[in-house]
């Protein structure tokens, strides 16, 4: 049965409405350098069975767009055949659960146009046979992306796992977790040790972005302790990545723990923040006190308020104290202007313990 994901509307028009705007957004997207599938909700202003593509590398990065969602998929280029360059034209991909048409145009690697995808009617009453429902038009094209066949299943067999739930089906369809996606988190759990993973587990490393490469580059910097995979998915989702440990150890942290990144990420330390600190003559600050400073509050904008005061040997520990104590250049101006006698950081710090008000 076939199912259309477009109105009748013009090819020729449709390729106009997308003009430099299209190409922009998917080459801003190849521009990021991420090799992950894009996918979410919104059609970013697209019609309906519209789409936009680059060609990088052997693949061919093809975003979707449907009435409230929008996924990006990756396929190789020689799956989609000769593309039409220059003029309209159409090319077609074809999988076990059904065919994607395309109608569009491709031009210095980048292209767009319509599509309408047809199910095949036989493999979905093969998967109703299995006990999968909920096999609605969107979930079709997510079992069509993820080239779920009944190969598929066999490989699942194969693996360890002879059957899937309907949750679980739906799952590795909607994260797209492919044959190829499932080989690598395989080959990951045996070369790290990690023994045998359910699925959910699998779906949910995949929902993170915990694959091969992310464990691996840890290993690459010098991690040679095991890194668990609940310990990677902290790591991802703290947002601890290579670069951000790379970072620190360019500025001469060279050793810098797992935990100990989570913590800095968490508190909103990153390098920008130490080099402020650094660049006002700080220059022997340890990441534990650049943790402390920022968790109390001391930035750069409230050291340079009281070195303006005439405070130039201002010690962190010091700005630490004063901020601990409601200690500001603001009160320090006021008690000042009230002539009150004190001088030292230390007589301003115990006017406001003992209530001394502005």
């Amino acid at each position: 049965m076939k199912k259309i994901f477009i109105t009748a509307i013009s090819v020729v028009l449709l390729l106009t409405a997308f003009s430099s705007t299209s190409f922009a957004q998917q080459k801003a997207k190849a521009e990021k350098g991420d090799d992950e599938d894009d996918s979410g909700y919104g059609n970013n202003g697209h019609s309906p069975g519209t789409w936009d593509a680059v060609i990088k590398e052997g693949e061919v990065n093809i975003q979707f767009y449907g009435r409230h969602w929008s996924n990006g998929r990756n396929f190789e280029l020689s799956e989609l055949g000769t593309l039409p360059t220059d003029k309209i034209g159409g090319f077609t991909l074809s999988r076990e659960a059904g065919k994607m048409v395309f109608k569009g145009v491709f031009q210095n690697h980048w292209g767009h146009g319509t599509y309408q995808f047809e199910e095949n009617a036989a493999f979905k009453s093969y998967l109703s046979q299995k006990g999968y429902t909920g096999l609605d038009d969107e979930m079709m094209q997510n079992v069509f992306f993820t080239d779920i066949s009944k190969s598929y299943f066999d490989f699942l067999k194969t693996n360890g796992y002879p059957t899937i739930s309907n949750g679980q089906f739906k799952d590795l369809a909607e994260q797209n977790i492919s044959r190829k996606v499932l080989n690598d988190y395989f080959n990951l759990f045996k070369t790290e040790g990690y023994g045998h993973q359910s699925i959910d587990k699998i779906v949910e490393l995949r929902e993170h972005g915990v694959n091969a490469k992310f464990v691996n580059s840890f290993r690459q910097m010098g991690y040679t302790e095991k890194i668990p995979l609940d310990k990677a998915l902290e790591l991802r989702d703290h947002g601890v990545h290579p670069e951000f440990i790379t970072s620190l150890q360019k500025m001469g942290y060279e050793k810098v723990s797992l935990d100990k990144a989570i913590d800095l990420r968490d508190h909103g330390v990153n390098t920008e923040f130490i080099a402020s600190i650094q660049n006002m003559g700080y220059k022997n600050i340890t990441l534990d006190k650049a943790q402390e400073l920022r968790d109390h509050g001391v930035n750069p904008e409230f050291i340079k308020s009281i070195h303006a005061l005439g405070f130039k040997e201002l010690t962190l520990d010091k700005a630490q104290e004063l901020r601990d104590h409601g200690v500001n250049a603001e009160f320090i101006k006021k008690m000042r202007d009230k002539g009150v006698k004190v001088q030292t950081l230390d007589d301003f710090i115990r006017l406001r313990d003992t209530g001394f008000s502005e």
